[in-house]
């Protein structure tokens, strides 16, 4: 963990902790740089070569007193899961080249899950109570265990953020936007409005970003509060045209523009650049004369022009599509705004208006689906779910878009080797002790069989999980209050807008159930059906 311990001598400056643990194994490849620490006079180190891949070794500090600061908590007691705030883990699980785990691509992905899971056991450094840990990891290692957006939200980081409180403090620089699986698939604009967001609660608590730590989305993200008077929230088409503009104008694009958008944008600029003369049209255009323009025949660069005009028009194609899906996901926000009016209202003529007026828009929803081609059926939902997430109370829906600041922003070459890494705080949420026996336990298995497929409404998710388990959704009131979170049309209501209070209610009404299939009344049922299906291909058992 501490390699040359230049990341432990620092924080151990700025601390001053009364004692302070290196964990090295190869303490004669370091020992240049950690034996000064070791032996100044007066020195709070001390060392302890073992393996930090191996949980044992975790658990042999403790029991070798290797914290001679710190008492073990009996698991039973009620001291047990509360906050110990004299202790802080901190290191690296970074390695490179890349340390596989055990069934993971990842050492340090591993390690950090099994750290999480401790805490419930008290296990581990957990023994002394429940740890904050200060960790660098690699960013595709924190990837799948922090979700950026609701499409992104799945049952493994639906649980870590109802289990852990993460704060990111370090993030590397954006990466080229991915597309497919393994993308967020938010659209720009959302994520410049959750980055508007962080950056007016990070100023409220005095946590501006130094001009040195700040990537080119805080920038835009300053130019688009002031554009939409402190919102941070514009339309597709203004997010579009304002990111082409600044692409032209040289500022980097990553991460928010797809890569064949990029380079759309870098031709028209090389254009522009070579050949001042050609009236070729900007590349973001929303008609279709560009498309027209003729290209002389003994132009030089005639087939770079003509190839650009042709990637002209697939873009304004591609751009007329999301602003027919944005419009859609007008239609279902202002069907949820009017749910939640509804929900408040007392019966009489006013209500029974707004009902009409529902199913108009009810109507109008499903007619616009209908045009869309087959592989844009669910991008509605999508965009709809990332502004209900953001912005409909109780927001944020997702743990990262919550965070009270932006983090700073490290260069991949101030890591050696280079790397993309960030630095994560993370504390375990106490295991609640007013409910009932290995509640967490519960709550992951519960969670392994709601969120099978997140974007599937919650009525179709649990019945998906038991025939008949969709009854249970009566016994939840938070799934019908608007300040809660709730909405009147459950059939528009999907599992990854769930907020934590509405699947603890449904997790209690499903204990309470009194159909469960047999067999199925214990806290790793979905799992191992989950497990099952997958290595059959075929449905578990119910």
């Amino acid at each position: 963990m501490p390699g040359n311990g230049l990341w432990s001598q620092k924080l151990h400056e700025y601390l001053q902790p009364r004692s302070h643990v290196l964990l090295e194994p190869r303490f004669e490849r370091y020992e240049r740089f950690l034996g000064p620490l070791l032996n100044a006079p007066g020195s709070k180190y001390s060392l302890v070569e073992k393996d930090p891949t191996e949980l044992q070794t975790y658990r042999d500090m403790v029991t070798e007193k290797a914290f001679p600061h710190q008492t073990v908590r009996n698991p039973q007691d009620a001291t047990a899961q509360q906050h110990n705030d004299t202790l802080l883990v901190t290191g690296s699980l970074v390695w490179d080249p890349p340390l596989l785990g055990m069934g993971l691509d990842s050492m340090g992905k591993q390690l950090y899950y099994h750290f999480n899971s401790a805490a419930r056991a008290n296990d581990l450094f957990h023994s002394f109570g429940l740890v904050r840990t200060l960790l660098w990891m690699k960013v595709e290692d924190l990837n799948p265990t922090l979700a950026d957006s609701i499409s992104g939200l799945q049952k493994t980081n639906c649980f870590m953020q109802m289990s852990q409180n993460v704060d990111v403090i370090v993030n590397a620089e954006r990466s080229p936007r991915k597309s497919g699986k393994g993308s967020s698939s938010r659209e720009p604009q959302y994520e410049i409005e959750g980055t508007v967001r962080a950056l007016q609660r990070g100023k409220r608590l005095g946590m501006d970003l130094p001009a040195h730590r700040r990537d080119h989305i805080h920038q835009f993200a300053t130019d688009i509060e002031q554009i939409s008077n402190g919102t941070g929230i514009v339309d597709n088409i203004e997010i579009q045209r304002y990111l082409h503009d600044q692409h032209l104008a040289g500022m980097p694009t990553t991460g928010l523009l797809a890569e064949g958008l990029v380079e759309h944008y870098d031709a028209e600029k090389a254009i522009r650049a070579q050949y001042p003369d050609v009236d070729i049209g900007p590349g973001i255009l929303m008609d279709v004369r560009t498309s027209r323009r003729k290209v002389r025949s003994d132009h030089p660069a005639k087939d770079q022009i003509r190839k650009y005009i042709k990637d002209c028009a697939n873009v304004n194609l591609t751009l007329r599509r999301k602003k027919e899906i944005e419009e859609l996901a007008n239609i279902g926000e202002a069907m949820y705004r009017l749910e939640c009016k509804i929900l408040d209202m007392q019966d009489g003529p006013e209500k029974d208006a707004a009902m009409e007026e529902l199913e108009k828009l009810d109507a109008s929803w499903e007619a616009g689906h209908e045009k869309l081609p087959t592989n844009y059926t669910r991008a509605p939902e999508t965009e709809l779910d990332d502004r209900l997430g953001l912005r409909a109370p109780p927001s944020p829906r997702v743990q990262w878009d919550s965070r009270s600041f932006e983090p700073l922003t490290m260069r991949a070459n101030e890591a050696w080797p280079k790397n993309r890494l960030s630095l994560i705080s993370t504390e375990a949420v106490p295991q609640p002790t007013d409910r009932f026996p290995e509640y967490f336990e519960w709550l992951g298995d519960f969670i392994s069989g709601l969120y099978g497929m997140p974007a599937d409404s919650i009525p179709e998710a649990l019945d998906k999980m038991q025939h008949g388990l969709a009854s249970i959704i009566d016994d939840c009131p938070s799934l019908k209050d608007p300040a809660k979170g709730g909405r009147l049309q459950m059939k528009h209501f999907r599992v990854r807008l769930l907020t934590s209070e509405m699947i603890e209610e449904l997790l209690e009404a499903y204990k309470n159930w009194p159909f469960k299939a047999p067999g199925s009344d214990h806290n790793k049922y979905f799992r191992n059906k989950n497990s099952a299906q997958n290595f059959s291909g075929k449905p578990g058992p119910d």
